[in-house]
């Protein structure tokens, strides 16, 4: 009965050790493994003491002998323990001497020795049959030989692998980790001083007792620090995913991702903000769905697509794929589109640069050979209107000429180089509201019998003054102003605006006309665009060159059935001290 007993106490640290590698797989596990059946073979060796009731001595002599391989080899295992933390933790002080891979070799050969001399007469000599008292069944005492004082000094071994284990692990930090070693240290304290009392004290049955306690103390301490560990990476886990995620909703590009299932597993902050939807919206769908509601150009040879975002501005997106394996197994694709809105607006710039070079070049040169001959033609007209009484063909012939000097006008000051050194002599000093003033008294009249109003509106307290030459100032307010009163429907009203900003003269042509659509918007002052039909699309872009050769800025607002708004600014000429 005690035989059996004993035997099924010892069989359950032999459980545990088996379970614990289907939870985890490292070196403390094998250790600790490897710990818990070397506990469940001294259990069986002291087991096996009280099996007379189904042995000879014949039998158990050998068996006891055999299974002394737990009690023997748990200093090496010790040691191992302590071999581990040191290893782990990079330990460089002189406890890295005393525990290494050499000392790991030496004891374990060392117990080899011991195992082998337990194996003769020399180590374990015979055994005595005690008899049955009130705390102690029948079984049998071992007689130890000459030789056993190597097991005595293995037994010493352990306490000093234990001091060493202690040294190593007082050096952890704070944590899981570190109160599992002190709970093993004093696993194994319990179980040998326990084993060593069994022998001079008290029953050998009390040993097997106390070792189920202290393997139930271990299972119970390593699920702890496993589930430690556990919190701990799903922790580092949980950060490493919020950073790649941060990292991806401020990416620039538009990211979206799906599984071999053809359904969305992720999109990016910018993919959802410029498509105007939300990731719940997003994530689970199908991805054909996905592509049909924000239509994306992947079955498309260039992949390029045109977006209006949330504030009105055109962008253009150049959608890239690749395919990506997590782990190996789970296949993923990854859409992502780069914004290349500014290449697109760099192109554009450089194809206006081209035009206007060109454009320019042909001016210079249509101006150059029909300025001559108009001049011609001009005096023999001028000649006959004064031979005539009623010249009325020539005065037309007059005024139409005129018109053909006055666009020739504009294609030489389109033709003009930039930033000629000699042109600074041209320019003055003016004030902006006295040249206002005059482009109202020009176009006063002209509003008046088309029904549209046109007022001025001055915000300065002084006289604001600017540097560049006056033909220039003037010649853009009134292709301004003339584009405003062009837009407007009878009842219109056009609205000039003076005011300073940032050391900066500015002025506002405002109108509440037809508008400017978004895509036209884009387009103002390219050379040759015009939505008139009679225009030439070089108004606004002699403006434009205009405004900047005099270190000026325009911006454009519109909005259709609201009006539009012209803003130009140039830097305010200070008065010298």
């Amino acid at each position: 009965m005690e035989f059996t007993l004993l035997i099924a106490i010892a069989a359950i640290p032999l459980a545990i050790a088996f379970s614990i590698p289907f939870f985890s797989k490292n070196p403390l596990t094998r250790a600790l493994s490897l710990f818990l059946v070397l506990l469940s073979l001294w259990q069986t060796e002291i087991a096996f003491l009280y099996g007379d009731e189904f042995m000879t001595i014949e039998t158990i002599g050998p068996l006891f002998r055999f299974f002394r391989l737990g009690p023997i080899f748990m200093m090496p295992t010790l040691y191992y323990f302590a071999y581990i933390l040191v290893k782990k933790s990079k330990i460089r002080t002189k406890l890295a001497y005393a525990v290494n891979k050499g000392g790991l070799i030496t004891l374990t050969v060392y117990s080899f020795i011991v195992y082998f001399l337990n194996m003769t007469p020399l180590g374990v000599e015979s055994f005595v049959q005690d008899g049955s008292t009130a705390s102690d069944p029948s079984h049998w005492r071992p007689v130890y030989g000459d030789y056993n004082i190597s097991f005595t000094v293995s037994v010493l071994f352990v306490f000093l692998n234990t001091l060493f284990l202690f040294l190593a692990a007082s050096r952890l930090q704070p944590g899981e980790e570190k109160k599992f070693y002190f709970k093993l240290i004093t696993a194994a304290m319990i179980i040998f001083l326990n084993g060593i009392i069994s022998i001079t004290f008290l029953p050998y049955y009390v040993s097997s007792l106390n070792s189920l306690f202290a393997a139930g103390f271990l299972y119970i301490s390593f699920f702890q620090l496993q589930s430690g560990e556990i919190y701990k990476i799903n922790r580092e886990l949980s950060r490493e995913h919020q950073f790649l995620e941060t990292i991806s909703d401020i990416s620039p590009n538009c990211i979206i991702v799906k599984n071999r299932h053809d359904k969305v597993v992720r999109v990016n902050a910018q993919f959802c903000e410029l498509f105007s939807l939300s990731k719940e919206e997003l994530i689970g769908q199908d991805f054909a769905a996905v592509i049909s509601t924000v239509d994306l150009p992947l079955t498309s040879r260039k992949r390029v697509q045109k977006v209006t975002d949330q504030d009105g501005s055109r962008r253009f997106l150049h959608w890239h794929s690749r395919e990506i394996t997590v782990y190996g197994k789970e296949p993923y694709v990854l859409h992502f589109g780069i914004d290349i809105t500014e290449q697109k607006r760099n192109e554009q710039i450089l194809l206006s640069s081209e035009k206007l070079k060109v454009l320019g070049e042909m001016a210079a040169s249509i101006a150059h050979e029909l300025r001559n001959p108009l001049t011609t033609i001009r005096g023999f007209i001028q000649l006959f209107k004064e031979k005539n009484d009623q010249p009325i063909y020539e005065n037309i012939m007059l005024e139409e000429i005129d018109r053909i000097d006055d666009v020739l006008k504009q294609l030489l000051i389109l033709a003009r180089p930039e930033a000629e050194e000699n042109e600074d002599q041209n320019h003055s000093s003016i004030n902006v509201m006295e040249e206002i003033n005059k482009i109202h008294l020009l176009f006063q009249g002209v509003a008046s019998n088309e029904h549209k109003g046109f007022i001025i509106e001055n915000r300065c307290t002084e006289q604001p003054v600017v540097e560049m030459q006056k033909d220039h100032l003037k010649q853009i307010l009134m292709n301004l102003v003339k584009n405003s009163l062009e837009a407007l429907q009878e009842g219109g009203k056009v609205k000039i605006v003076l005011d300073k900003e940032d050391h900066r003269v500015r002025i506002r042509v405002i109108d509440n006309g037809t508008g400017i659509t978004k895509e036209r918007l884009s387009r103002i002052g390219e050379p040759y665009f015009t939505t008139k039909d009679k225009g030439t699309g070089i108004g606004l872009t002699i403006c434009l060159k205009l405004i900047r050769e005099n270190k000026g800025q325009m911006q454009v607002k519109s909005k259709i059935n609201k009006g539009t708004a012209f803003t130009i600014t140039f830097p305010e000429l200070q008065e010298s001290a």
